[in-house]
């Protein structure tokens, strides 16, 4: 956590502890409201979060580039609704550009309950056909203790498993006047998180029914099957933030429960979310399409060179989660939540838990 404590010097950093001491979960309300890292060994401890050093060495803090391990943005990213091309024409990559909003302004720090933070944003957003959303974003994030981990994943694990967990959960309210419609565009919320790749890190999807690799979404880079498998009726993706692809799991097939394996960093993460029975989903092809509510719940980035050739160092791979896109009045919410757990310790323990929750063995997610 020493990344942290450099940070600290530049803005206010929030910490939630566990009950036991080595729990550990950094936010700064400051940076986007961002869960910045966490660690499951005390003070001094391993970060699990990915943080770019480079944004935070200088004088200046740049909020935009720092990373983090939990982050909240809206969607969609692809189509002509999306907010990150703003209205630059045309949609393509070459005009990717976040709104401050939702990469470099401050939460407002409402509350610190406990084990919980709370912070808010009031923001105004402009899709790339003109659509204009006044919205309000409320953001918790939540330690988790033993009991509630247990609880949530209907499970129990052995004490001599080090873990931290949190949730982190949100509320979308339609500030404006109007309704907002599929013609001219909606909002979904999106949980990601920036985790450091590496070459034995695999993201473990076991899908709900019997399928093949060409019914998930792929994009940017090509997959061939050093990086991306099905086996055991689970998918499999290289998280090694080496070679810039994504996938897209879409909500048909999707669990609400999937999962990543460092082995190299001895530890199993799970990610929980808000899972409903809503049909509308984006996907991240940036075009202007004609069906843009048909996409993926489950999106998953692996970060690289932007013209596709495999790096030399390790970045950044993303976990993520969106909630459903749903017609919305004015002052009226949507909600979403995206819990992680973080465990290591004895590969036999972590193994029982990747088959009980992933419903396969740790010593198959290999990718070679």
């Amino acid at each position: 956590m020493e990344d942290v404590e450099l940070i600290a010097k530049k803005t206010k950093i929030i910490e939630l502890l566990s009950d036991n001491g080595k729990g550990r979960i950094a936010i700064a309300p400051e940076i986007q409201g961002k869960v910045l890292t966490t660690t499951y060994g005390g003070k001094n401890g391993m970060g699990n979060g990915w943080l770019n050093t480079s944004a935070f060495q200088g004088e200046d803090l740049d909020v935009a580039g720092i990373g983090g391990e939990d982050r909240v943005w809206v969607g969609p990213l692809g189509s002509q609704h999306s907010f990150y091309f703003q209205q630059i024409k045309p949609l393509n990559e070459a005009n990717w550009l976040v709104p401050p909003s939702l990469s470099s302004e401050p939460y407002k720090l409402k509350k610190v309950v406990l084990k919980e933070v709370i912070m808010s944003k009031e923001m105004t957003l402009t899709n790339f056909i003109g659509t204009e959303f006044k919205l309000e974003m409320l953001r918790k994030v939540m330690l988790l203790e033993k009991e509630e981990v247990e609880s949530n994943l209907n499970i129990t694990f052995d004490e001599k498993l080090d873990y931290v967990a949190y949730q982190s959960s949100h509320s979308v309210e339609n500030k404006g006047d109007n309704i907002w419609k599929k013609e001219t565009g909606l909002i979904s919320i999106w949980s990601a998180g920036m985790f450091e790749g590496t070459d034995k890190s695999v993201v473990i999807i076991p899908v709900r029914e019997k399928t093949s690799l060409d019914s998930i979404y792929q994009y940017l880079g090509p997959l061939d099957s050093n990086r991306l498998q099905l086996k055991n009726n689970t998918i499999l993706f290289k998280a090694d933030g080496k070679y810039r692809s994504k996938i897209g799991i879409p909500h048909t097939i999707a669990p609400s429960v999937y999962g990543c394996y460092s082995k190299d960093k001895n530890r199993l993460t799970i990610v929980q979310y808000r899972k409903t029975e809503e049909v509308m989903y984006s996907n991240s092809e940036v075009s202007v399409q004609e069906n843009p509510y048909e996409g993926e719940i489950i999106p998953i980035y692996n970060n690289g060179n932007m013209d596709y050739t495999e790096a030399n160092e390790a970045t950044f791979f993303e976990l993520e989660s969106t909630s459903a896109f749903v017609e919305l009045p004015p002052n009226r919410s949507i909600e979403h939540y995206h819990s992680v757990y973080h465990f290591s310790g004895e590969e036999d323990e972590l193994n029982k838990l990747s088959e009980k929750l992933l419903g396969i063995s740790l010593k198959a997610c290999v990718l070679e």
